[in-house]
């Protein structure tokens, strides 16, 4: 078995001498008091709904003590016997507080009301505790849902996905491009989450909408850098998303009908206060008007997109609750009766919560993930055939939150994955076709890992978390077959050699990685904070695509005996500021990310149906610095955020650009946005969100020669040199919501918005062809997707 580090020895002697210290600054902890101590354990609800609160913050006023609820709603914190003053905060809801006297260990489930005034039905309201400045990390942003619903969107569809394009340090290509950057990393270096199961692809309609139904998401978290080793498997961060999990005191429905698509939520109780469910559902519909052209083609046209999303849960007593929910969604292309293209997610999730006792607490979860992508041409003639390819997950997860004492409390746990990649068949559909049958050999790969995880408070002003997660990717020969290693010149096709041959079920290659994760947090005054930061992580999936943006028919394909993990080491330091009643709050962070094994491939690679796909593979390392800046207001008529990064993002890859750094396809130095929510009336909301940043880099050729009559381009190994122009957009919308005085179960509103609203042509990628009408020299054209201005009005109710 290989053990693969690409750090220095003393670099990660330096980083263990570092964890011990910290371990035993953290003992020093351990070891605080001899006093009797009891805990005070619970779940904190929504009293509305019975759906739990993710993120509320439980404080102990005498004991100084403050406790967050997990992702389950589960609170634990253990104090001196004695009375105390229970409060509790979470944004958009009345604070609550309970007298409690604690002379053993209680469990005390806490309620809490929406704040039901009619101007804050429409501005995001703040929480007295803030919690980015109360966590250890930094480079953590959750966004409530109720901001996500007010930024303007495209075509009047509320976005996960595109309101954290509006974070400082996540980016884009642009219109049309799926997935999102972060720090410098590609859109495959982003672990998507919902509910635990991992999305492959997170956007519908070629990027312009993300896969989440904002109808059924509770609760969104973006991890930008420095993850806790309790997670895993990517380079750049970690989006997790949370579905609701259905009201279990009444039955309710709500939904919108849009320009675009339309939205449909139900749920209720299965029975009341013990289980739930929900169920929500969501299409496209443009492809419905097709059929009213006199265009044979139009008519047969289908493009469109659906999803649905449900979740039950179930109290199965006070110290067990289990959860199942599922997604299943799709986009579907097809252009008259020829071309056809579909992808789609499948994902589905059993979870079992168990409460051992009131200091430790568990999460078992079985997760199923599947994500297959197709394209064809139909009909009888030499053209038509279907090409097929898909990745399929099977995972087990369990982990444990032992609440030590006041002060520490530690997380620790495992998790097993099965890859099975499917990367592509290709098959012909006529009788006349000139295709023979062509087929990748199936893939299998299992993931293995295990980490411990600490958090610390020493004194009243230091915050310590750190820990330590081993991952282990072992590869397998699906079938019996024969492979080679591949060898060359630098940023050429490399040819194969070597051949080994290997039967079914043999062990092809071992990897193994420690990720060292420390955070450091020091309070400078009650509203203030300096935070920094040590992360390693390893990605063992590889995203295939040489194009400007991802697509969704570019494949997944594992480590392997020449593709070895993909590595990143991240430093981070920062300063936060909230004022005492969160109306404000402020940030300003640094990051410096160095990454080894970063893949990319010759000019004219073939990707698709590549046997020898690992020869057209070129590697290189990585960098990526820059700074973040965010002042955020909270509360009030007014609210919303600025935000802006500086940054630079490089390769160096062999072969390419003399072998020295150069721009990566989605570098972008300076991106700034602007967010803000403005209540007119009480019944009336005014959104805007502008966005500026600087051009992606493109490949300019070099020089050109015709061959039998074609011009045929090609450079001089420079990559990524040339920058388009800058990007640019301002959205606006306006929400009129109706009459709904307190205790009146229908609710509706209109939201009239426009993307795009400066009409302006922003560039999405740059290429080349020969000008005809100027004595045939090549010419540059720029290609923008939505080159104008996007009106939409939706329709939303509840009742």
């Amino acid at each position: 078995m290989e053990r693969y580090s690409f750090l220095p020895k003393t670099f990660f002697s330096r980083t263990l001498r570092l964890l011990v210290l910290a371990l035993l600054f953290a003992g020093a902890a351990f070891a605080q008091s001899n006093e009797r101590t009891v805990s005070l354990t619970g779940y904190v609800k929504d009293k509305s709904t019975g759906e739990t609160l993710i993120g509320a913050v439980v404080s102990v006023k005498e004991a100084k003590v403050n406790s967050s609820t997990n992702a389950y709603g589960f609170f634990s914190a253990t104090v001196p016997q004695g009375s105390y003053t229970v409060a509790v905060r979470y944004i958009g809801y009345e604070t609550i507080e309970k007298t409690v006297t604690l002379n053993e260990d209680l469990v005390l489930n806490l309620a809490m009301s929406e704040t039901n005034t009619q101007m804050k039905e429409v501005v995001v309201t703040s929480d007295k505790t803030n919690r980015s400045l109360q966590s250890t990390q930094s480079g953590v942003v959750t966004v409530p849902m109720k901001a996500v619903k007010q930024v303007p969107a495209l075509l009047g569809e509320a976005d996960v996905v595109r309101t954290i394009q509006l974070l400082p340090g996540v980016t884009t290509i642009g219109e049309g491009a799926p997935g999102f950057n972060v720090r410098g990393g590609g859109v495959d270096h982003n672990l998507i989450l919902l509910d635990e199961a991992p999305v492959y692809n997170g956007s519908h309609l070629l990027g312009f909408f993300s896969v989440f139904n904002p109808d059924a998401v509770k609760d969104l978290t973006l991890m930008k850098g420095g993850m806790p080793a309790r997670f895993g498997g990517r380079l750049s961060s970690l989006l997790d998303v949370r579905m609701k999990e259905g009201n279990d005191k009444t039955y309710s429905a709500s939904g919108g009908i849009g320009t675009v698509a339309s939205r449909l939520l139900v749920e209720g109780p299965i029975k009341k206060e013990s289980s739930s469910f929900i169920v929500a559902g969501r299409r496209s519909y443009a492809d419905m008007f097709f059929g009213l052209f006199n265009d044979s083609t139009l008519n047969d046209t289908r493009v469109y997109f659906y999803d649905l999303s449900a979740k039950v849960n179930f109290k199965i007593s006070e110290t067990d609750r289990l959860y199942v929910s599922n997604y299943a969604g799709r986009d579907v292309n097809k252009i008259g009766d020829d071309v056809n293209m579909n992808w789609g997610n499948r994902t589905t999730t059993v979870r079992w919560n168990h409460i051992y006792n009131s200091r430790l607490f568990s999460n078992t979860s079985a997760v199923y993930s599947d994500y297959d992508y197709m394209m064809g041409m139909s009909g009888e003639d030499a053209n038509s055939f279907e090409w097929k390819a898909s990745i399929v997950d099977l995972s087990l997860k369990a982990g444990w939150s032992w609440y030590v004492n006041p002060s520490n409390t530690i997380h620790f746990g495992g998790d097993a994955i099965r890859h099975q990649f499917r990367p592509g068949k290709a098959r012909p559909l006529g009788s006349t076709s000139a295709f023979n049958e062509i087929y990748m050999p199936e893939q299998l790969a299992y993931d293995y890992a295990a980490y411990w995880d600490h958090e610390a408070k020493l004194g009243k002003r230091f915050n310590l978390q750190y820990g330590l997660r081993y991952s282990g990717f072992q590869v397998v020969s699906a079938s019996d077959q024969t492979l080679f290693e591949y060898a060359g010149d630098a940023g050429k096709r490399k040819l194969p050699v070597n051949p080994t041959e290997y039967g079914k079920g043999e062990t092809i290659k071992w990897y193994h990685n420690i990720e060292p994760r420390l955070a450091v947090k020091y309070d400078l005054t009650a509203t203030s904070a300096i935070k920094a930061g040590y992360s390693r992580t390893a990605q063992n999936l590889h995203y295939v695509s040489n194009t400007a943006a991802a697509t969704p028919l570019d494949i997944w394909v594992p480590s392997s005996l020449n593709i070895k993990p993909e590595l990143a080491d991240e430093i981070s330091a920062g300063y936060f500021y909230a004022q005492r009643d969160n109306i404000w709050e402020a940030s300003a962070e640094l990051y410096y990310r160095e990454m080894k094994n970063q893949i990319d491939f010759i000019s004219g690679a073939e990707l698709l149906l590549n046997r020898n796909l690992e020869g057209d593979m070129l590697f290189g390392d990585g960098r990526a610095y820059g700074a973040e800046f965010m002042v955020r207001k909270n509360s009030g008529r007014l609210n919303g955020w600025v935000g802006y990064t500086l940054s630079r993002t490089e390769r160096k890859i062999g072969g390419l650009n003399n072998n020295e750094y150069f721009a990566a396809k989605y570098d972008k130095t300076h991106a700034l946005s602007l967010v803000g929510m403005y209540a007119v009336k009480p019944r009336t909301l005014l959104s805007a969100s502008f966005s500026l940043s600087t051009g992606t880099p493109v490949t300019v050729p070099h020089s050109r020669f015709d061959f039998e009559g074609f011009p045929v381009q090609y450079g001089n190994g420079a990559r990524n040199n040339f920058r388009q122009e800058a990007y640019h957009r301002l959205d606006l919308s306006a929400t009129f919501r109706g009459k709904n005085p307190p205790g009146r179960r229908y609710q509706s509103e209109f939201v009239v918005s426009v993307y795009n609203a400066l009409n302006r042509k922003n560039p999405y990628t740059t290429y080349f062809r020969p000008d005809e009408e100027a004595g045939n020299k090549t010419e540059a054209v720029r290609y923008s997707v939505i080159g104008m201005a996007v009106p939409a009005v939706t329709w939303n109710f509840k009742f």
